[in-house]
C-alpha cells in the first residue's frame, strides 16, 4: 500500500481546491504549530480504505519528508466526500496514543444456536510507538457462546502496547435469540366473547 502523501501550498478557494481533486489538510505535532496544505484526495480515500492507522510518509513542499498518522477526517455526511484532514506529525521513538479497529474472525458457536451477535466496542484506545502500530487488533470469536461475552479484560497481551480502555467495557457478546411474541390466549378470548353474547341474548 502507497503510505506516501504529497503536500501541496494551497491556493485558492477550498472549493476550487476540491473541484480539481485536493482535500484541505493541518498538519501539527511534534512541537511545531500547525500548518494548512492540500493534499490529492484519491491518495487518502485509499489509505482511509486499506488502513486509516498507518504511519504515512509525508512530504512537504521544499522540507522533506516527515512521519504523520490521520488524526481527523471531516466528510460530506450523504456524499461522503472528502472534506478535510487533520494529520498529526509524530517523533517514531515516542510512544503516542492512538485507536487500532478490531477485527472479529470466526462464526460464534452461539450464532450458529440461534444467538444474536452485538457488538458495544469498534476500536481501542492504546499508547505504543509508532512502529508497533497495526491496521487492525484481530480476535477469534468462534468459541462464544450464547450468554458469552468477551471484556477489554479478555483481550490478549499485545507486545509493546499499553491498553487504555478501562478493563471491564464491554466489547462484543452473543445475545440469546429474540423470543417470538405469543399469540393471545384464545382460552382466555372465549369467556369475553361468551359475556358479549349473553349481553346480547338478555337485550
Amino acid at each position: 500500500m502507497n503510505t506516501t502523501v504529497r503536500l501541496t501550498e494551497r491556493s485558492g478557494s477550498t472549493s476550487s481546491q476540491r473541484s480539481k481533486g485536493f482535500v484541505p489538510v493541518v498538519v501539527y505535532g511534534a512541537g511545531s504549530d500547525s500548518q494548512s496544505f492540500s493534499a490529492d484526495a484519491k491518495t487518502l480515500n485509499e489509505i482511509l480504505g486499506k488502513n486509516p492507522r498507518a504511519i504515512l510518509k509525508v512530504e512537504f513542499p521544499g522540507s522533506g519528508f516527515k512521519n504523520a498518522v490521520i488524526q481527523e477526517v471531516q466528510r460530506q455526511p450523504l456524499s461522503r466526500t472528502l472534506l478535510h484532514v487533520d494529520l498529526h506529525q509524530i517523533d517514531m521513538k515516542a510512544e503516542l496514543d492512538t485507536k487500532v479497529a478490531f477485527h472479529f474472525s470466526g462464526d460464534p458457536v452461539g450464532v450458529k444456536n440461534g444467538g444474536v451477535q452485538q457488538v458495544e466496542l469498534y476500536e481501542l484506545d492504546i499508547r505504543t510507538l509508532p512502529d508497533k502500530l497495526t491496521a487492525t487488533f484481530d480476535i477469534d470469536i468462534s468459541g462464544l457462546d450464547v450468554g458469552d461475552q468477551l471484556l477489554v479484560s479478555d483481550l490478549p497481551k499485545h507486545e509493546g502496547w499499553e491498553i487504555l480502555t478501562p478493563e471491564d467495557t464491554l466489547i462484543v457478546r452473543i445475545a440469546p435469540p429474540v423470543a417470538l411474541e405469543e399469540p393471545a390466549d384464545s382460552d382466555a378470548a372465549e369467556p369475553a366473547a361468551e359475556a358479549v353474547e349473553e349481553g346480547k341474548t338478555e337485550e
